[in-house]
């Protein structure tokens, strides 16, 4: 014969019980909510990182393409002794700033144009541009600025670019910087340099440099 007393605490352990399940089921639902959210913030970080990677190589193919533009050496000479001239740096560099500005889709502020690359959150600055000449066993840098050049003297398969390319012929080198469209709307500073060079016959260039 069961009492009354031992009944009622039959009761209280059952209630006890549905309780636990209760909110077990509560912690293992809130648990897979925040699971759920590192997931999506997780994939969103991810896209995230591929888009930068996809608008640095755009920036990046830009500005090489703008560094191959200025290379315009003096075609009398190149037919002549066949050296690799530029005989005007600051036309090389207005001429570097054009296209970089075409092939940015920038305008003469060197800002983007509206509904312009998303990529480019502000202006565009260039930080630096060299230009690089052979002359037999020496290389020239001259470095343009606003009109104004200052020249450095090396010596072949020593002179190296800011980035550590080593000269092996005429080039251009440039860097920039621009602040770039980041997660959640934030703005991060990227910055870029390239360095493109003209190939003269490796026979005749040989020979000059004998």
């Amino acid at each position: 014969m069961r009492s009354v007393n031992s009944e009622h605490r039959r009761q209280n352990i059952d209630t006890r019980n549905r309780m636990v399940k209760a909110e077990s089921g509560q912690a293992e639902y809130v648990l897979g909510m925040y699971a759920l959210i590192f997931v999506m913030v997780l994939a969103m970080a991810l896209l995230q990182i591929l888009q930068y990677k996809a608008d640095s190589d755009i920036a990046e193919d830009a500005l090489a393409a703008s560094c191959l533009a200025a290379l315009e050496v003096d075609p009398y000479r190149y037919g002549l002794d066949h050296a690799l001239i530029i005989d005007d740096p600051v036309h090389a560099r207005e001429v570097f700033e054009d296209a970089l500005r075409k092939n940015m889709n920038l305008d003469e502020k060197y800002e983007p144009y509206l509904g312009g690359d998303k990529y480019i959150a502000g202006k565009v600055t260039i930080e630096d541009f060299r230009i690089y000449l052979i002359s037999g066993s020496g290389v020239r840098e001259i470095q343009v600025d606003a009109g104004r050049q200052i020249e450095t003297d090396g010596i072949y398969g020593e002179m190296r670019t800011p980035h550590g390319c080593v000269v092996r012929s005429a080039g251009v080198y440039a860097r920039i910087s621009f602040d770039s469209g980041g997660f959640l709307g934030t703005h991060v500073e990227a910055r870029k340099e390239a360095y493109a060079e003209m190939h003269a016959d490796p026979d005749r260039s040989a020979a000059d440099r004998s």
